[in-house]
């Protein structure tokens, strides 16, 4: 490993002004009063527990181990602000002010002390988009709280300006110039080549502004079906890389301009970014540990490497490079042929394109070869012959320039005829696995599309459905449909008819957005589908859970397995806390399913209502993907009959509770006992194991104590049954046989 020094910004530089207190309260008691570099000094017993895992090294132990001493604790900074605010690209925006605003800053205090460790990377969640008034070069003092999400940050509760921005060749501005193997060790693992940090300089260098000077580009990806292109860089002659994440709207091509303020779209956004396959570059932007996702697998373990987030355009710069390939956008091919249009640009300047040649594979096993033509400017187009509806088609095309450097890109379709008229072509891919819809495009395309509404729910401010067309409920059959902000106004059970809209991903979940339909008529919805979590664990979980996207499912019987899955996972929900739960219908944790709280109707704190080894009498909702899990989403509370959901209560609260039913199983008659904490309006209730109510048992005002209902069974079927108990928002489930 080479030797790196940080830059050590010269003392005799203007200081900062003093910066006025900005935390309320006392100093040393209700905050402190700290540097940027105190934050970043993770223990050095941490250090050496994270060096000496090695290769055997897990996600779970980096975010347990690169916490700082001062996780959750209320601070006062004073920071030079580094990147502008506009570009932040990782939230939502609502009205142009995203949710979560990611700024980067570096602490005044550098002046003076040096830039080891003074890094930081602020992140504002309090959604009122004041940040946004400040600029690169601004002085400010921050007052927040130390928090953790992958890696270390600053949540403000409130920002001022020191009134003394810093000009633009100020050293504190200044990258520091490294290369890879200053803060990565090489790994062998099964003779690939993979990147750790070496945490001996993890403090020095998290939320580092870093430049790499002429570094290779080993592998550019160009937007994928989210849109977002991915990079993996090496400096010559090292072992080590690292990845780049898109933290800015510059490198995402993602952000339409409604997610900027009313004309403050930044030019970078104008554009797509397009990465060459491979050359050598120059870039620079900010160390971070990003997640454990990595695009090329070349970490260890998956995400336990920095990687580098440019902001500016210009902070990446192509020196070198073949030919640039951008795949256009022209619609869904049909089986007539519609032309395949590419942009080809030299990476380098002063050369020019030689050859577009464009190979291609049918799913009918048809394949073949064609030269695209320049048809205009940097534009070649060119038609695959004697397509057949249904078809995936894999085409690569590969540019060569007159120096003989060539680049390729690939791409899959699905090949239709008309407008789409089945979930089936939304959804399936082309092995049946896992993967993105081929019919993702830029702009609505047409639909002769007829389902029924199976679910309706908001998440957040987002209004959302799932449809299905096939009654017999199999695979590739539903699809979420995304409203934004907008209430479509619809019910469980309408009868629509789609005429178009635009094929989207997102969070590897694909979607129906910019829907244009009409309701042709009311009844009942399908299902749900029963079947068990089993379906979706083991080596073939991945492609049963894609078969079943968005499909509304329903799981009787089990165990509660985990009442909190992401305790200590760094997840940056509230004391690691994302509300969800696990279970499993067969009580194996081997074969446990996430529920999720997305849906506005399921309160965050119902996981603290299930405990470990809590009966499950059933869970139904619709199948998702997230954050790296399958995950099951009930639409209400209602869906979730498992130990005692508490929507009203606290941890351990219980307000309400069923103490039993007996005899169980029952006859003709049976008793229900059911105890009270305070007095108030109750409703027993008997619902089957649809969760459609067939008995109504007490309703009416009780006292604070334990009450005996004597119940007439006899109108009802042998069969489970579910009892329901309800006060004020308390509830209680409890499940109960009749055997005659």
């Amino acid at each position: 490993m080479r030797n790196a020094t940080l830059l050590v910004l010269a003392a005799g530089l203007a200081l900062a002004a003093p910066a006025s207190a900005q935390c309320t309260g006392t100093v040393g008691t209700d905050f402190q009063r700290v540097t940027i570099r105190e934050i970043n000094a993770i223990p050095q017993a941490n250090i050496d527990q994270l060096n000496a895992a090695g290769q055997a090294l897990t996600f779970d132990q980096v975010s347990e181990l690169t916490v700082s001493p001062l996780d959750g604790q209320r601070v006062e900074v004073s920071v030079v602000i580094l990147t502008n605010p506009l570009l932040s690209g990782l939230a939502s925006a609502n009205d142009g002010i995203p949710g979560r605003i990611h700024v980067f800053a570096r602490d005044t205090a550098a002046d003076t002390d040096g830039v080891e460790g003074m890094g930081v990377q602020i992140v504002d969640n309090r959604g009122d988009g004041s940040i946004q008034q400040f600029f690169v070069g601004d002085e400010v003092t921050v007052c927040g709280r130390v928090g953790f999400f992958n890696t270390i940050q600053l949540a403000p509760e409130s920002i001022s300006s020191n009134s003394n921005p810093r000009g633009a060749t100020d050293p504190i501005l200044d990258p520091v110039v490294i290369a890879t193997d200053d803060i990565h060790d090489a790994y062998q693992v099964e003779g690939v080549q993979r990147s750790q940090v070496d945490w001996s300089v993890f403090p020095d260098f998290v939320n580092q502004y870093v430049r790499f000077e002429s570094i290779e580009l080993v592998q550019g990806i160009p937007a994928s079906a989210n849109g977002r292109p991915n990079m993996l860089f090496s400096t010559s002659g090292d072992d080590t890389t690292i990845r780049s994440y898109d933290t800015s709207v510059c490198f995402r091509n993602d952000r339409a301009t409604s997610y900027f303020p009313a004309n403050q779209e930044p030019t970078c956004n104008l554009t797509d970014f397009v990465p060459p396959p491979t050359g050598i570059v120059n870039v620079q932007g900010f160390l971070t540990i990003s997640g454990a996702f990595d695009a090329f697998g070349s970490t260890i373990p998956s995400g336990g490497a920095f990687a580098i987030s440019p902001f500016e355009s210009s902070d990446f710069e192509v020196a070198v490079a073949p030919p640039i390939i951008s795949i256009q956008d022209t619609g869904i091919p049909s089986p007539s042929g519609a032309p395949i249009e590419v942009v080809v640009t030299p990476g380098t300047q002063g050369n020019t394109i030689a050859s577009v040649v464009l190979n291609y594979t049918t799913s009918g096993n048809a394949t073949g070869q064609v030269t695209l033509t320049n048809s205009s400017g940097d534009t070649y187009t060119g038609s695959i012959p004697n397509l057949t509806a249904g078809q995936f088609v894999t085409y690569t095309i590969t540019a060569t320039d007159n120096q003989n450097a060539a680049s390729q890109s690939s791409q899959t379709f699905l090949v239709v005829d008309g407008p789409v008229s089945s979930i089936f072509d939304v959804q399936r891919t082309p092995d049946g696995g896992a993967g993105a819809s081929r019919l993702i495009t830029a702009s609505p395309i047409a639909f002769d599309l007829d389902a029924i509404v199976q679910t309706v729910f908001q998440t957040g401010n987002r209004f959302q459905a799932t449809i299905q067309d096939d009654a017999t409920l199999g695979p590739f059959s539903a699809v979420l449909l995304d409203f934004g902000s907008t209430d479509p106004g619809l019910s469980v059970g309408d009868r629509i008819t789609i005429s178009e809209a635009r094929v989207a991903e997102f969070r590897d979940v694909t979607q129906l957005v910019d829907v244009v339909y009409t309701t042709t008529g009311t009844g009942e919805r399908y299902g749900p589908k029963v079947v068990s979590t089993a379906l979706f664990a083991g080596a073939s979980g991945a492609e049963a859970a894609e078969q079943h996207e968005s499909m509304l499912l329903r799981f009787e019987g089990g165990t509660i397995i985990s009442a909190n899955p992401d305790a200590g996972q760094g997840t940056g929900c509230a004391n690691d806390d994302c509300g969800e739960f696990t279970f499993s219908t067969d009580g194996t944790a081997a074969n446990q399913l996430r529920v999720d709280d997305a849906s506005n109707g399921v309160p965050v704190t119902t996981n603290d209502q299930v405990t470990p080894g809590d009966a499950v009498v059933f869970v139904q909702g619709i199948l998702s993907y997230s954050f790296g899990n399958t995950k099951l989403i009930p639409i209400s509370v209602a869906d979730i009959q498992a130990g005692r959901v508490d929507v009203g209560t606290g941890p351990g609260e219980r307000r309400v509770e069923i103490a039993s039913a007996f005899p169980n199983p029952a006859g003709d008659r049976a008793t229900v006992r059911f105890a009270l904490a305070e007095p108030g309006e109750v409703t027993l209730a008997v619902y089957d194991v649809m969760g459609r109510q067939v008995l109504t048992l007490a309703q009416g005002t009780f006292t604070a104590a334990s009450h005996d209902v004597e119940v007439d069974l006899r109108g009802l079927a042998s069969g489970v049954y579910v009892l329901r108990l309800q006060a004020g928002t308390a509830v209680d489930v409890a499940r109960f046989s009749i055997a005659r």
